[in-house]
């Protein structure tokens, strides 16, 4: 059983201020968000570390590509909201548990995305310091 509300969002209704949000379409469906779009779930969740462990729990999971396999669609590609229901009672829940009695897990993807927002700003930086030598040694007359 489901110890948290999934449904579907809605943007003519209110959202609480303790709530998650899934993508649902396309082939980022199962992507946490901290702020709703058109094509989400909602996840109500009584506390702000409920919300930021279950961030984390999906997006481990998302990274991991364990949504592809559940996607329906053959040009838009979306996650049916029974089907969340099911993988979060049968994978996600038992995970948030886990995640709740020994938090360093959720603390060490945590940090890998961390790590990994350094390096991609780096791979800019980096990028950006090529174009500049392009442009002052080969493009000045």
């Amino acid at each position: 059983m489901l110890t948290h509300k999934v449904r579907t969002y809605s943007v003519h209704r209110e959202t609480p201020k303790m709530a998650l949000y899934i993508l649902n379409r396309g082939r980022n469906a199962g992507k946490p968000l901290q702020e709703p779009c058109p094509n989400c779930f909602i996840l109500y969740c009584r506390t702000t570390e409920e919300v930021e462990t279950y961030y984390w729990t999906f997006y481990a999971f998302w990274k991991h590509g364990f949504f592809h396999p559940h996607l329906c669609g053959s040009v838009i590609e979306m996650l049916r909201l029974c089907d969340l229901k099911t993988l979060m009672r049968n994978f996600i829940q038992p995970a948030f548990e886990k995640s709740c009695q020994s938090p360093e897990m959720m603390l060490k993807i945590k940090a890998t995305w961390e790590l990994e927002q350094k390096i991609t700003q780096q791979a800019a930086a980096v990028q950006e310091l090529r174009n500049s030598l392009v442009r002052r040694y080969y493009l000045t007359v």
